[in-house]
C-alpha cells in the first residue's frame, strides 16, 4: 500500500493509527503474555474475573486491526469517506465546501490543525509529513507519540 493509500478522507493518517500499525494488537498481546508470566491470575482474585480480562484481551489481539479507511476500516457509516468518494476527492481537505455538516464531528483542534498544514504545504508534502511523525511513534487518535510501539 502506498502512502498515499493511508490518507483517511477526514484527514486522519492510517500509518499513524494503533489500529492499522498493531500497536493496539500488540499492546493486547504483551499484556496478555505479562498477566499471565506474572500470576496476575492469583493476584486479582477477588478483584475481577482475570478469566474474562483475558477473554477481552484475545478479542483485542483477534479483532483490533484495521486495514485503513480506504480499504474497509474505519466507521462503518462515515459521511466524509462516502462524500469524498462520490466528490472524487483524496481528502476532504480539499473540498471547497470544507468544512461542512459531514465534518462536524471530527473538526477537533489537532484536524483543523492537520488541514491548516496542509494548505500551507500541498498535499505530497503534507503526507510526507504524516509519515514521518508515523515513523517518530505519533498515534493520530492519541494526538502524541505513543509509548508503546508495534
Amino acid at each position: 500500500m502506498k502512502n498515499y493509500d493511508l490518507v483517511a478522507p477526514c484527514g486522519d493518517y492510517c500509518g499513524g493509527c494503533g489500529q492499522y500499525n498493531g500497536l493496539i494488537v500488540e499492546t493486547a498481546r504483551q499484556m496478555s503474555e505479562f498477566a499471565n508470566l506474572y500470576g496476575f491470575e492469583f493476584r486479582a482474585e477477588g478483584a475481577f474475573d482475570f478469566k474474562q480480562f483475558v477473554k477481552g484481551l484475545e478479542w483485542f489481539i483477534e479483532n483490533a486491526k484495521c486495514p485503513g479507511c480506504r480499504e474497509g476500516g474505519g466507521p462503518p457509516g462515515c459521511e466524509v469517506r462516502k462524500c469524498c468518494f462520490e466528490k472524487g476527492l483524496r481528502i476532504c481537505f480539499e473540498c471547497e465546501e470544507f468544512p461542512c455538516t459531514n465534518f462536524k464531528e471530527y473538526a477537533d483542534s489537532d484536524t483543523m490543525d492537520r488541514y491548516k498544514r496542509f494548505k500551507e504545504i500541498g498535499f505530497d508534502n503534507w503526507v510526507e509529513e504524516q509519515v514521518q511523525k508515523a515513523k517518530e511513534g505519533y498515534e493520530i487518535h492519541l494526538q502524541k507519540v505513543a509509548a508503546l510501539r508495534p
